[in-house]
């Protein structure tokens, strides 16, 4: 197995993790504003520090607002985001498979994404990597709380296998693709993080004012950083 596709298939299984960590531990009693404040900051970090500097040349900046507004729309049509389980339960009591299904299309984006990384530097497809397990964490954790009313846990485990596997079927995909697309879809997927870090996560984390909060995207943001200055 290609280490980019054991990569993804690592990252893609965070999106289970979440889940049955809210549904078979104590987490749920627990505050994830911490977990979400720390994802944005790595991923906005990734975003900025690591993807960005790398298609300045072999890819249009604009694929980077492309992939922005593609989430947004998609966000806004299915319905599914980061989210406190109060606010979940009650504005998202209708849920379909449609919906969920769309839940998986950033994981195979994702999962591109750590292919094309590793293709031009290990380094950023670890960075990529770190970034995707530690947003899809939470991810796994909002669906699970956006399901639970609805449906039963074997259905709400089924929904998080299918979006974790679409991670690395999107690395392996990418096998496919021409390697002067590659740079194309690093930028595609850098407008994603950028869109679900400022759009989707630190609001939902800063709903209240908490130095804890803005700490831990700091911490998010220099550990990217940090771990880029080590391994270079």
């Amino acid at each position: 197995m290609a280490l980019e596709i054991l990569y993804a298939l690592f990252a893609g299984l965070s999106t289970l993790l979440g889940g049955i960590l809210l549904l078979y531990t104590h987490l749920k009693k627990v505050n994830i504003r911490y977990l979400t404040a720390f994802a944005a900051g790595i991923i906005i970090a990734t975003a900025f520090f690591e993807m960005i500097p790398e298609i300045k040349e072999g890819a249009s900046l604009a694929v980077i607002g492309l992939g922005f507004f593609v989430i947004y729309l998609l966000e806004k049509i299915i319905l599914i985001h980061a989210c406190k389980e109060e606010e979940c339960t009650y504005q998202y009591h209708n849920v379909s498979w449609l919906s969920l299904f769309g839940l998986t299309i950033d994981n195979f984006v994702d999962g591109a994404a750590i292919a094309a990384g590793f293709l031009i530097s290990p380094l950023l497809g670890l960075t990529i990597t770190i970034a995707v397990f530690t947003h899809e964490l939470a991810q796994g954790l909002s669906t699970a709380i956006i399901m639970r009313p609805v449906y039963k846990t074997r259905s709400i485990i089924l929904a998080l296998i299918i979006a974790a596997i679409l991670t690395p079927a999107g690395a392996y995909a990418s096998r496919f693709f021409p390697e002067l697309v590659f740079k194309n879809v690093l930028a595609f997927a850098a407008g994603i993080f950028l869109y679900i870090g400022a759009s989707d996560l630190l609001p939902e984390a800063h709903e209240k004012f908490n130095w804890k909060i803005v700490l831990s995207v700091v911490i998010g943001a220099l550990f990217i950083i940090v771990t880029g200055m080590f391994f270079e």
